[in-house]
C-alpha cells in the first residue's frame, strides 16, 4: 500500500467526520428535556441504565485519544511488557465489578464525595466532602483533561490545517490575540482544541448523564471499529503477523519484546518495576474501590444486579478487548520505525517522540474512507472521555459545593442550571491546563503519584469499622505534599520507585491519624451498615454482611482476575504466534468469569440479600 501524504484528508474523510460531530449533537439535544427534569435526572439517567450501557459506557470513557499513544511510547521503551503501567488497573476494576459496585449502588447517593458523610460524621466528615469534591472535580479533573487535550493536539496536527481552511491571516489575528502563555501547541492547534471542547461542552451540558453515556455507546464502537481496522491494515504493511515477526526480529530480541511478563533479567522493564504494578499501585489509586467516574455510572444502574454485571463487562472489554489493536500497531511502528533510526519528515518526527507513531502510521498507511473512520473515532474517544469529566467534575460543584455549603434549599431547576454553568467552566479550565502538559505519559505517571494515598483509606472505609474522615485526610495531604516534594527533589529517580515511596509515607500517615482520632459514633456506623450492608469487621453490628461471606467474596475476586487476565493473554497469544496457548486461556478465561458470577450469587446469599 503507497503511504499517504502527512495531513491529507479526502473529502469522504471530512463527510465522516462531520457526520459523527452532528450525531453527537443531536443525542444531546434529544434527551436534553428528560435531563432537566431533576437533579437525579442530570447526572443518575433516573438509575434506569442496563449494565451493557454503563459497562460501555466505562469502557468508552477510558478509551481515550491519549492511550494509543501512551502504549506506542511505552512498547517502544519496554516491550508489550510495559503495559503493565495499566494492565495491572485491571486488577483494582475487577475488584470493583465484585466487591464495590452492590456497596455503591445500594448506597443511593449522587456522588462518591456524598458517601462521605453517610461513612462519616460532624464536621470533619462534612470538610472532607467539600475538600474530596473540589480536589477531584478541579484538580484530578484538570489533570486528566489536559493530558486527552495534549493527545487529540497529536492526533489532529497531522490532518488539521487550519491556515489552509482560514487564511494565514486569519490564523495570525488569532495568534495576536491569543495569550502565549495559554497556547496548546501551535495556533492552529489552539484552535482545533476551542472548537472541540466548545462541541463537547454543548452537548454534554445539554443532555446529562443519559446523552453522554448513548454517545459513549456510538463513540466506543467507533473507537473499537478503527482501531481494529487500523491494527488489520499496518500489520497487513509489514507482511502479515509472520512477516510482523520476522521484521522485528531484524531489530530487537523478540522473546524479549514480545514477553507478557518480563524476565528478572529484563532490560526494558525491570523485575521490581513490575512487581510495583501488580502488587501495590492497583490498590494505592482513589480509584480503587470504583470513586470517581466509575462510581457515577454505577450509580446509574437499575439495580445491584446491573451495576456488578456492567462493571465485570467493563473489565472484559476495557483489558481483553481493546488492548492489542494498540499494542500490534506499536509493534509495527518499531519495524517502519526502527529504534535508532535517523531520518527526514515522518521518521524524523517519531524519532523525536515515539508516542507520535501512531497518528504518524495514521496518515500514511490507511486510504481514505478508513483514515476518515480512524480519526473520527480517535475524536469519539477523545469526546467520550471529556465528557465524562465535565459530567462527573460538575456533579461535584453542584452536589457537593454548591447544593451542600452555599443553597440547600436550591429547586431542582436552579440545580440543573448550575450543573450546566459547572460543565462550561470545567471545559474553560481543561484548556487552560492542557497550556501547560507537555508529556502524555509523565502527566500520567504524576497522576498515579498524586492519587497514591487514596487508595487505602477509600477501600477501608468499606471494611472496618475503626475507619474515620481523618484516615483519608491524612491519606490525601501526605500523598499531594510527598508527591509535589520528592518529583520536584528527585527528577532523576523513576516514577514508580517514587510512587512506592509516597505510598509507605502517605499510607502510614492514614494509619497513624486513624488511631490517634476518635472512631466514628457507633449509631452512626449502625446507620450506614443498615443501608449499605458492607462485608467485613464492624464490631458485631446487625446489618453487616456476615463475615464467612468474605470467602465467597475472595473467590469471585480470584475467579475474575483469572478470567480477565486469561482473557487478555490468550488473545495476545492468538495474534503473537501461539495459537494452542491462546486458545486454551480463552477457555479458562470464560470458564472463570462463569465461576466469577456463580461466586458473587453465593456471596449474596450468604450475606442473607436474597
Amino acid at each position: 500500500m503507497p503511504s499517504r501524504p502527512m495531513g491529507s484528508l479526502a473529502v469522504i474523510d471530512w463527510t465522516i467526520v462531520a457526520a459523527y460531530l452532528v450525531a453527537t449533537l443531536l443525542v444531546g439535544a434529544w434527551v436534553s428535556r428528560s435531563a432537566g427534569r431533576s437533579l437525579e435526572s442530570y447526572f443518575l439517567a433516573d438509575r434506569a441504565l442496563p449494565w451493557w450501557w454503563l459497562g460501555t459506557s466505562m469502557a468508552a470513557t477510558t478509551f481515550a485519544a491519549d492511550t494509543p499513544l501512551v502504549v506506542s511510547g511505552l512498547v517502544a521503551k519496554h516491550g508489550v511488557a510495559g503495559n503493565w503501567l495499566w494492565w495491572s488497573w485491571a486488577i483494582s476494576h475487577v475488584s470493583v465489578a465484585v466487591v464495590f459496585a452492590a456497596l455503591w449502588r445500594r448506597s443511593r447517593v449522587l456522588t462518591d464525595a456524598e458517601l462521605l458523610e453517610l461513612r462519616y460524621c460532624g464536621r470533619s466528615g462534612a470538610w472532607l466532602r467539600g475538600f474530596k469534591a473540589a480536589f477531584f472535580a478541579i484538580l484530578i479533573n484538570a489533570i486528566i483533561l489536559g493530558w486527552v487535550v495534549r493527545a487529540m493536539v497529536k492526533i489532529a496536527a497531522p490532518f488539521v490545517d487550519w491556515t489552509a481552511w482560514l487564511g494565514a491571516d486569519a490564523v495570525a489575528s488569532f495568534a495576536a490575540i491569543w495569550p502565549d502563555a495559554l497556547l496548546i501547541g501551535t495556533p492552529g492547534d489552539t484552535l482545533t482544541v476551542l472548537v472541540l471542547f466548545c462541541l463537547i461542552g454543548a452537548y454534554s451540558s445539554l443532555g446529562g448523564i443519559r446523552g453522554v453515556i448513548l454517545t459513549d455507546l456510538l463513540q466506543f464502537g467507533m473507537a473499537l471499529a478503527g482501531g481494529v481496522l487500523f491494527a488489520w491494515l499496518a500489520v497487513d504493511h509489514v507482511g502479515g503477523l509472520a512477516g510482523l515477526r520476522e521484521g522485528l526480529a531484524r531489530h530487537y530480541d523478540v522473546p524479549q519484546l514480545l514477553a507478557f511478563v518480563p524476565a528478572a533479567d529484563a532490560a526494558w522493564l525491570p523485575v521490581q518495576v513490575f512487581l510495583v504494578y501488580v502488587a501495590v499501585q492497583w490498590w494505592a489509586q482513589y480509584y480503587s474501590d470504583g470513586s470517581g467516574y466509575l462510581a457515577q455510572r454505577i450509580f446509574t444502574a437499575r439495580d445491584e444486579r446491573h451495576a456488578v454485571g456492567g462493571a465485570l463487562w467493563f473489565a472484559v472489554l476495557n483489558y481483553a478487548v481493546r488492548s492489542w489493536p494498540w499494542v500490534l500497531v506499536a509493534l509495527v511502528a518499531l519495524v517502519v520505525f526502527p529504534l535508532g533510526m535517523e531520518g527526514e519528515g515522518a521518521a524524523a518526527i517519531v524519532a523525536g517522540d515515539r508516542e507520535m507513531a501512531y497518528p504518524v502510521l495514521m496518515a500514511q498507511l490507511l486510504p481514505a474512507g478508513a483514515l476518515g473512520l480512524l480519526f473520527a473515532s480517535l475524536l469519539a474517544a477523545f469526546m467520550s472521555t471529556v465528557d465524562t469529566h465535565l459530567n462527573w467534575g460538575a456533579s461535584y460543584l453542584t452536589h457537593d459545593l454548591y447544593r451542600r455549603f452555599l443553597r440547600p434549599d436550591a429547586s431542582q431547576a436552579r440545580l440543573v442550571w448550575v450543573s450546566r454553568v459547572s460543565v462550561a467552566l470545567l471545559t474553560a479550565m481543561g484548556v487552560l491546563v492542557a497550556s501547560q502538559i507537555d508529556s502524555i505519559e509523565q502527566a500520567w505517571r504524576f497522576f498515579i503519584a498524586l492519587g497514591a494515598g487514596l487508595g487505602l483509606p477509600s477501600m477501608l472505609r468499606w471494611f472496618w469499622w475503626r475507619a474515620n474522615a481523618w484516615t483519608e485526610i491524612a491519606g490525601i495531604v501526605s500523598a499531594v505534599v510527598s508527591s509535589v516534594v520528592l518529583y520536584r527533589g528527585f527528577p532523576q529517580v523513576r516514577a514508580e520507585y517514587l510512587l512506592l515511596a509516597i505510598v509507605g509515607i502517605s499510607t502510614s500517615s492514614a494509619l497513624l491519624a486513624t488511631f490517634l482520632t476518635p472512631p466514628v459514633p457507633r449509631e452512626h456506623l449502625a446507620a450506614f451498615t443498615r443501608r449499605v450492608r458492607p462485608p467485613g469487621w464492624w464490631r458485631d453490628l446487625p446489618d453487616a454482611a456476615p463475615r464467612r461471606s468474605l470467602a465467597w467474596l475472595g473467590l469471585a475476586w480470584l475467579a475474575g482476575n483469572t478470567g480477565v487476565f486469561a482473557l487478555m493473554f490468550g488473545i495476545g497469544s492468538l495474534l503473537l504466534g501461539t495459537p494452542t496457548v491462546g486458545a486454551i486461556l480463552i477457555i479458562v478465561g470464560g470458564a472463570s468469569l462463569v465461576a466469577t458470577l456463580w461466586s458473587s450469587g453465593r456471596y449474596r446469599k450468604a450475606s442473607g440479600l436474597d
